[in-house]
């Protein structure tokens, strides 16, 4: 019966896992569908440092869809690099369709919401992990970067490609509007500002920097109380 629904689940919601990554440019994925195929077909140890992954390992999750249809189960793992998480199927890693169907994912106790949201001023949509719910939710968007290889030159040493994980951003939404990006205290004053909040005084008299998980909870269960 597991196989038989997570049949269905792959033919619903899967794609090839080659698709093409819009983020790099032709060499670059071709670097990447190569590396992600190997490791995760093959077995091979790639030739790169870091991971893309939250995990490397796969974990049962629960898959949500928009219509409220829920998957159990689900041997999954997220591709912070690609945005995109990764199912284990019989005869492969597929990624699921971003933004066609699934709106949460649940994984390791972790709660991943695809959502549109405000980066500098502009509109964008993927995954964000949801820390906080209330009148104000807190997200968190996880970020990995991609360097290549560097070739050994004079006083310089050979490096190989890696992928580095870099600080999290955080956003702010009130209600069900798109989750907004704040960079620092005044991102949060600002916003605070617009939707008729005082926080100017909370963050000095409590030393929020606005850079970590704790600062930004805080400062969101703060606003909750108001």
């Amino acid at each position: 019966m597991k196989y038989l629904l997570l049949t269905a689940f792959a033919f619903c919601l899967l794609a090839p896992l080659n698709a093409q990554n819009l983020w790099l440019g032709k060499e670059g994925q071709k670097f990447y569908d190569e590396l992600v195929i190997r490791k995760a077909l093959k077995g091979e140890k790639p030739d790169y440092d870091g991971s893309p992954y939250m995990k490397d390992e796969f974990s049962e999750s629960t898959v949500i869809f928009k219509s409220g249809e829920v998957f159990e189960e689900v041997p999954l793992r997220y591709n912070i690099f690609n945005d995109q998480f990764e199912a284990e199927m019989e005869k492969g890693v597929y990624a699921l369709k971003r933004g066609s169907v699934v709106t949460e994912v649940i994984i390791d106790d972790r709660h991943f919401e695809y959502s549109p949201y405000i980066y500098m001023s502009k509109e964008k949509a993927g995954y964000l992990e949801l820390l906080h719910k209330g009148d104000y939710s807190l997200y968190r968007q996880l970020q990995v970067e991609f360097k290549e290889a560097q070739p050994a030159q004079p006083y310089i040493e050979e490096r190989p490609a890696m992928f580095n994980r870099k600080s999290p951003l955080y956003y702010i939404a009130q209600g069900d509007e798109a989750p907004v990006f704040i960079k620092n205290r005044r991102d949060a004053i600002n916003y605070g500002e617009q939707n008729g909040m005082e926080l100017k005084k909370y963050i000095k008299k409590n030393r929020l920097k606005m850079r970590d998980r704790e600062d930004f909870m805080q400062l969101v269960k703060y606003m909750n109380q108001q």
